[in-house]
Parts: structure tokens; C-alpha cells; sequence
């Protein structure tokens, strides 16, 4: 089996992904289908000798030690990919993601107005970029990084596991590091960033309290911090932050978080109506000195009415208004959105307001 030959045909087709399971044909993924890439059955065989060639030797002893493993493969001139390898059924499945040879623009991914506005004159705090697996979020979060690299000379420090887009320096400059290339892991990453001279840090997936620990005193102390990590709303994930904790630390993680926190966006991909692409609904909630307060207080449910009232006139956005205004402007179908609704009920209400 041609390695680069299936790169290349993911890319010309224009699919997202690929899976590869001994017993099956190759699955293409385009928006939400799924189709054999041909009728060739793969065999135990074939999917070993695929992983065989795209893993580094590094990768090799993790993947026998782990039986899994995530990474990143470029080709020259072509596009770059993420890649998970793993155990079932004794034999290896594979799964390739595409992502462009650039990274997005923020024009380009429709991000909130308030938010752009925003972004650009943060010089501290945390931002995180939240939702589902597979919604995007690698993306925003590699749009907002090139967006600070263009119209800011600042120094960015990325902590990534594994990289997905390689950024270039402009006005800015921009230190990539990957866990278990770069840097042994997240830990030891984290600790030598006060000697890296970074205006700007960048974490993705931030999942543990160790990390979540220290990305959040970072931004509390004045640090510029911009994350990723993995929830189905804005509320949801800053109650995870402050669930990390253990029980007699949460009042600190809130208070904490309050000081800290900027804005959390949260998206959800939508299939077009028109059946070409997917559309993205972003929530947002900005912590304007209200929203803090309410933080402070652990009033989480209170933050999501007032992200679709009152936080409207500073640009916030709840995940039901998001989907409403793509409904009313035809880019989504209502069914389309009741199926991503985190909240169908609320969905409805809003989709029935008169503004």
C-alpha cells in the first residue's frame, strides 16, 4: 500500500478523515458521511505496514509500551496530518486526520466580532477555546495564534501534544513544542516558562489538574494564556476547571478563575444546509464584572441566563442563539440544529423569540 498515494487522494478528495480497520475497506469521512475509499479489504498485514512506515522508531517503542499513540505527520507540499494509532482485535487501527498546510484565518472561521475585538488587546488572562471531540477547536485555536503573529510583536510559547499546525514567525515569534519530541510532558513544559521569555502561552488539551492547576494560577498572575480543552459548553467547562481541584481547594479555583478568566468560547459544527461543508455555532461568555462576581460565587447556571440577556449587549452569545441566528440566515437547517443542541428545550424557546 502507497502511503503517500493515500495522503494524496485524502487531500484531493477533500475528506476530513480516514479510517483504516483490518477487515474493512478504507472509510473516507466528508462533512457527516461516511464511504469505502474503494472496495479493497484491508488485512492485519496492510494496516501494520501503514503504521509501520509513518511512525518514527520513538513512536514505535510508545506505541508497544501504550498500545496507542497520537501524532502529527507532514508531507512537503502537501498538507499535514494528525494520526492515532491503537490496538483492537490484537491487530493496529489507524485514523488520519487532515488539517490545511495553513493555518485558518479568523475571517475565514467566522469568529464572534466581540471576540476578535477582544483577543486583540488582551495582554493577560486565560482564553479558552472549547466543545466536543472533532469540533474544530484546533483550528480556532491555530487561527486566533497566526492572528496574534501577524498584528502583534510579541513571543509565543506552544505546548502541544501533538502539533497540528506549524506557524510561522511575522511580527511575532512563535516556539513550538511538542510532548514527547520537544519536552518529555506537560509538567516539565510548564516549569521552565518563566526562563522562556513568552508574552503569549498556548496549551492544548487541557485535561488534568495538574495542568489546569497551573494554567490558571499562570493567568491569574498576568500571564497572557490561550487553551484548549474538551466540554459540550462555555458553563460546562468552567465548572470542569474548578471540578479539578480537590473539594477544599474549589472556593481558591473559583476565586482564582475569577481573576484570571477573559472569555471562554465554546463551538459546535453544523452541517450546511446546502450540503457543502459545515457551519460553525460559536458560544461566548466574556467575564465582565459581572460574570466574575458570579464566578466568585460558583453560580455557573446564573452565568448562562446572563450570557443570553444582559451579556447580549457585550457581544456574548449562548450555544441556543448561535444556532438560532445560522437557522434564520438559512446556513443550517432547524433540524440541523435541534441535533446539536446541547439544550433542546432552551433551543426551542429561543427559536421562537420575535427579535
Amino acid at each position: 500500500m502507497n502511503v503517500e498515494e493515500l495522503f494524496m487522494t485524502m487531500v484531493e478528495r477533500q475528506c476530513s478523515h480516514l479510517h483504516l480497520v483490518p477487515g474493512s475497506p478504507i472509510m473516507m469521512r466528508k462533512g457527516q458521511d461516511m464511504a469505502p475509499l474503494d472496495g479493497y479489504v484491508l488485512s492485519p498485514q496492510d494496516t501494520q505496514a501503514v503504521a509501520d512506515m509513518i511512525m518514527s522508531e520513538q513512536l514505535k517503542v510508545e506505541f508497544e509500551a501504550n498500545m496507542q499513540t497520537d501524532f502529527s505527520f507532514s508531507v512537503p507540499g502537501l498538507s499535514r496530518f494528525r494520526i492515532n494509532c491503537f490496538r483492537q482485535r490484537g491487530t493496529v487501527g489507524i485514523v488520519i486526520a487532515t488539517n490545511p498546510p495553513a493555518p485558518p484565518t479568523i475571517d475565514e472561521l467566522g469568529l464572534p466580532d466581540a471576540f476578535r475585538k477582544m483577543i486583540l488587546e488582551l495582554d493577560s488572562g486565560l482564553v479558552m477555546i472549547t466543545g466536543p471531540r472533532g469540533s474544530g477547536k484546533a483550528h480556532t485555536l491555530a487561527a486566533i495564534v497566526n492572528y496574534l503573529l501577524e498584528q502583534r510583536p510579541c513571543k509565543i510559547v506552544s505546548i502541544e501534544n501533538p502539533i497540528d499546525f506549524l506557524h510561522k514567525n511575522r511580527k511575532g515569534v512563535i516556539a513550538q513544542r511538542e510532548i514527547g519530541t520537544d519536552v518529555p510532558s506537560y509538567e516539565q513544559a510548564l516549569r521552565v516558562l518563566p526562563y522562556q521569555g513568552a508574552d503569549v502561552l498556548v496549551v492544548t488539551g487541557v485535561e488534568e489538574y495538574n495542568i489546569a492547576e497551573r494554567i490558571v494560577s499562570l493567568s491569574a498572575g498576568g500571564n497572557l494564556v490561550l487553551c484548549t480543552s474538551t466540554s459540550p459548553g462555555a458553563m460546562v467547562l468552567a465548572q470542569k476547571l474548578v471540578d479539578f481541584y480537590p473539594p477544599s481547594l474549589q472556593d481558591q479555583a473559583k476565586v482564582l478563575l475569577s481573576v484570571g478568566l477573559k472569555a471562554i468560547i465554546s463551538q459546535t459544527l453544523c452541517a450546511k444546509a446546502s450540503g457543502d461543508g459545515l457551519a460553525a455555532a460559536f458560544e461566548l461568555v466574556m467575564a465582565t464584572p459581572a460574570v466574575k462576581e458570579l464566578l466568585r460565587e460558583g453560580k455557573f447556571p446564573q452565568i448562562q441566563s446572563f450570557m443570553g440577556t444582559t451579556g447580549r449587549e457585550t457581544g456574548m452569545s449562548t450555544q441556543e442563539l448561535a444556532l438560532r441566528n445560522l437557522v434564520k440566515k438559512n446556513i443550517i437547517t432547524e433540524q440541523e440544529a435541534y441535533k446539536r443542541a446541547v439544550r433542546p428545550n432552551d433551543f426551542k424557546k429561543v427559536l421562537a423569540l420575535p427579535y
